[in-house]
């Protein structure tokens, strides 16, 4: 595929593309009070007291929910899929997760810090395997084990029919069926999903006030996603619009062209 075949945007005069800039500013201004409202109305959700004890693994040993805190008000989760196979764990992480992970990772976390909040990853996979993965990516942000414990299910991010009934981002299989979503189910079970969740602290209670998945996550960082949203190729992904501008070139959400961080050229 070259720059040739693609299916460009037009080309005017800078008159004709000043007033088109105008009349589509309008409408981000429209999403931007849009998303103020939404941002608004997920701070009026009610939330949800954790009272089930969960023990997780770190490098300091074993932790409770309250720990990941880390004496904040504030705990934001990511559900970072791990790679098993028949029914074992890999030696490495998913690759999407490793480059959503690498974005924040070697970004500075202390502007979530002074507004006390932690940010953390937890993934279902043995503490003795995710250490030197971490390890290998250069990574400090804290990441604790679930392995043994409900808590991946729990939040729906593990999928597993003989645990319980699989839900992913709120829907059922057969409604995700119905919806032409239902490739979120392939693949052999139990396998891991990627999600967000965020809780509050009051005293020693732990309340659970929101989850988000699948795309959801790409509002927590931002970063190249929504940077690619902003240019004339975007994504570069078959399911963008308008058709015709998915290069081949670059690396689709869930492909193999996805390289782990540490395997990049500088």
């Amino acid at each position: 595929m070259t720059m040739e075949n693609l299916k460009l945007p037009r080309i005017v005069n800078h008159e004709k593309w000043l007033a088109a800039r105008q009349q589509h500013l309008a409408r981000e201004k429209e999403l931007t009070r849009a998303r103020d409202r939404l941002n608004r109305d997920r701070r009026e959700l009610p939330m949800v007291r954790m009272d089930k004890e969960y023990v997780f693994e770190g490098p300091d040993g074993k932790a409770s929910l309250g720990d990941l805190f880390a004496g904040r008000h504030q705990l934001i989760v990511y559900h970072f899929m791990w790679l098993w196979k028949d029914g074992q764990p890999l030696e490495e992480g998913c690759r999407s997760c490793s480059g959503w992970t690498d974005q924040i990772a070697r970004g500075h976390l202390a502007s979530l810090h002074a507004r006390t909040t932690s940010l953390i990853l937890i993934s279902r996979a043995p503490f003795a395997k995710i250490a030197p993965f971490k390890a290998r990516m250069g990574w400090t942000i804290p990441w604790y084990s679930s392995f043994g414990n409900d808590f991946n299910y729990d939040f729906n991010v593990t999928l597993d029919e003989s645990v319980k009934p699989i839900v992913y981002n709120y829907q059922t299989r057969a409604e995700h069926q119905q919806a032409g979503t239902d490739y979120y189910f392939q693949g052999e079970q139990p396998f891991d999903l990627p999600g967000l969740s965020c809780f509050l602290r009051r005293g020693d209670e732990v309340f659970h006030t929101y989850s988000t998945y699948g795309r959801g996550g790409e509002t927590a960082v931002g970063g190249p996603s929504y940077l690619l949203d902003l240019t004339a190729l975007g994504r570069q992904e078959d399911w963008e619009e308008p058709k015709g501008r998915a290069t081949g070139l670059g690396a689709p959400a869930g492909s193999e062209k996805i390289r782990y961080p540490d395997q990049y050229d500088a």
